[in-house]
């Protein structure tokens, strides 16, 4: 059972205090001890308080009040921390694929989770992202959502070269004409990927989304490819103001002496979901497939 829970919260939410002191109450009364994430002590003037970065080394489960973004900042704050607890995300935006739990549902589903212990705990894919300067390791990160490489203000059209490496060998998939690359998650692929015309995947899978940003050839299509590949991403020409970015957060300049390898980690990101709550609910829902009536119109 979950003896610690910490609280991660968006920064700068009007009436935030109005959340968190009944959430902490609650827990309170169910015998739980609370630890406050930085941003969710300030919005109830509480001084004692864990940054985001390290809150998962000190409870057995994050909550997170706030979006997607919020959420993500808690994936990684799970994966530094080499510790194997999961999130349970409540949405106080307006669509929130990961914050799955509406505000007002939220004391049912605690009521779920701790007095009817009626939850479930998926484990979500992740991707090793490294930067290259030839076989020199610059950077590397574990990513949860996606990494896109795209143009600053004045970077023309990237031609983007995407190889697979697969049982030791090398193939060219495609070389992208575009404003961009999106390497996505299945989790991640409701976010950019989606806004991108990417296809929406099914959390569970583990898969690449390839996703190009406003292509230049209208046959640069996405590809959904299998998890056992490595992606390996190089600009084709010098291009000025190209960024690669890790989940919306972490950003890093590159060049055309740059590759990027992509690969699935062997870490996971757990969440916490409800028993009877399946994704399709959620997509109805934020994506407005609910059912409509259709009106007998008589002319």
């Amino acid at each position: 059972m979950f003896k610690k829970v910490g609280i991660v919260s968006k920064a700068k939410v009007e009436n935030m205090d109005k959340v968190i002191l009944p959430l902490i109450e609650y827990l309170n009364d169910k015998g739980v001890d609370v630890v406050l994430g930085c941003e969710a002590a300030k919005s109830i003037n509480e001084k004692e308080c864990v940054i985001r970065e390290k809150i998962a080394l000190y409870v057995d489960l994050i909550i997170v009040l706030g979006g997607d973004g919020t959420f993500i900042s808690a994936t990684r704050s799970v994966n530094k921390s080499k510790r194997d607890i999961p999130i349970l995300g409540v949405n106080l935006g307006s669509m929130g694929f990961l914050t799955e739990v509406p505000l007002n549902s939220m004391y049912d589903v605690l009521d779920d989770i701790f007095i009817n212990k009626n939850y479930t705990i998926e484990e979500r894919m992740m991707i090793d992202v490294g930067v290259y300067d030839k076989k020199k390791l610059l950077h590397q990160e574990t990513v949860f959502n996606d990494a896109v490489i795209n143009k600053g203000t004045l970077a023309r059209i990237i031609p983007i070269k995407v190889l697979a490496k697969m049982d030791k060998q090398e193939y060219v998939v495609a070389i992208y004409h575009a404003d961009g690359l999106i390497i996505s998650t299945p989790s991640g692929s409701t976010a950019y990927n989606l806004a991108a015309g990417g296809p929406i995947v099914y959390p569970t899978m583990d898969s690449f989304v390839c996703t190009p940003i406003c292509p230049h050839t209208l046959s640069n299509r996405p590809l959904v490819l299998p998890d056992n590949m490595e992606l390996i991403l190089e600009l084709e020409d010098k291009s000025e103001d190209v960024m690669l970015t890790l989940d919306g957060q972490i950003g890093y300049k590159i060049d055309n002496q740059k590759t990027i390898r992509i690969k699935k980690s062997e870490k996971h990101i757990k969440i916490l979901i409800l028993r009877d709550k399946n994704y399709f609910d959620i997509l109805r829902t934020k994506l407005g497939w609910e059912e409509r009536k259709v009106r007998n119109i008589k002319c």
